[in-house]
């Protein structure tokens, strides 16, 4: 089963769940992607929420209470399959473990359309799909909620610009945010310009061969008063890797940098520009000193199928 990936959003492998867990305060954004599960019949979106390995409980403080082992249905084929629904009985466990509750809406927001779809949880089947080739037990699925391909528009484009959300109300302010519009200048220090906002965007390209197509590798934000907001080096890092600039190359179109306003009652974001560099997940920022960069939790989980 092969799992196409269309949305790029996450920044972190699933390091913590207690996010969700029950009782606990921790105020951050749990952000997932959306996969494209096209070679299941019939072909369906799938989020994953958990990994079998990481299904824990947690107590009204926070603390790991207990874990579940397994959140699965009895096994008796020995794992033979690429997914298994839930049943009610473990859909329940699966829902505590994750501190998801059956009134919550799952959020699907398209941020280059500014469309916004809601699903209740309530009405969503939750599966259990295989992430790798290992040897197999509930360890070696991803839990998650599945979408029909009808519950999406028709022409739902399977591209990078998607952020999913659960909880009872969208977190997605619903501005149209701003695609980034590089422009080459003459700098000691960078080599492209972008303004939006009434912000400056200066970008140094990141250092590689000269044919490729330009990536970024720094990046720095300054108000109209010259102060700067971030200034972001990811050039010496192996840890990151520079995605391409906004702009077309022979065979490709890229619309990775965007800005503005994506979450109610914060500030505004960036994101685009780089990605950590085992797991594809680009980072997000909020353009505020005062805001880190882990206030947003984004789950990256890559689904290696078997062949």
């Amino acid at each position: 089963m092969k799992i196409v990936k269309i949305v790029p959003v996450c920044l972190m492998l699933i390091l913590s769940y207690s996010v969700y867990a029950i009782g606990n305060t921790q105020e951050r954004l749990a952000i997932f992607e959306l996969n494209l599960v096209d070679d299941s019949e019939p072909k369906f979106y799938f989020v994953s929420v958990l990994q079998g390995s990481h299904i824990v409980i947690y107590d009204k403080d926070g603390n790991k209470k207990q874990s579940i082992q397994p959140i699965f249905p009895d096994i008796e084929d020995g794992y033979k399959k690429d997914k298994y629904q839930l049943p009610q009985k473990y859909r329940q466990s699966f829902l505590t473990a994750s501190g998801i509750s059956e009134t919550d809406n799952l959020f699907v927001y398209n941020y280059e359309y500014n469309k916004l779809y809601s699903f209740p949880i309530s009405k969503l089947e939750v599966f259990a799909i295989k992430s790798d080739c290992l040897p197999t037990d509930e360890t070696n699925y991803q839990f998650g909620f599945a979408l029909a391909l009808n519950q999406l528009p028709q022409d739902y484009d399977p591209n990078d610009t998607t952020f999913v959300y659960i909880g009872k109300e969208s977190p997605f302010a619903q501005e149209r945010l701003t695609l980034l519009n590089w422009q080459k200048i003459s700098d000691k220090e960078y080599n492209y310009l972008a303004q939006a906002y009434g912000l400056h965007y200066y970008l140094r390209q990141y250092p590689s061969h000269r044919d490729d197509y330009p990536k970024c590798g720094r990046l720095m934000i300054m108000n109209e008063k010259n102060k700067i907001l971030r200034d972001d080096n990811y050039v010496t890092s192996s840890s990151y890797d520079g995605l391409p600039l906004n702009g077309k190359d022979n065979a490709h179109e890229y619309q990775k940098q965007w800005t503005g306003k994506l979450f109610k009652n914060k500030p505004l974001v960036v994101f685009g520009f780089f990605s950590k560099a085992w797991k594809g997940c680009p980072v997000i920022d909020f353009i505020d000193s005062s805001f880190s960069r882990h206030g947003i939790n984004l789950h990256c989980d890559r689904l290696y199928m078997c062949k």
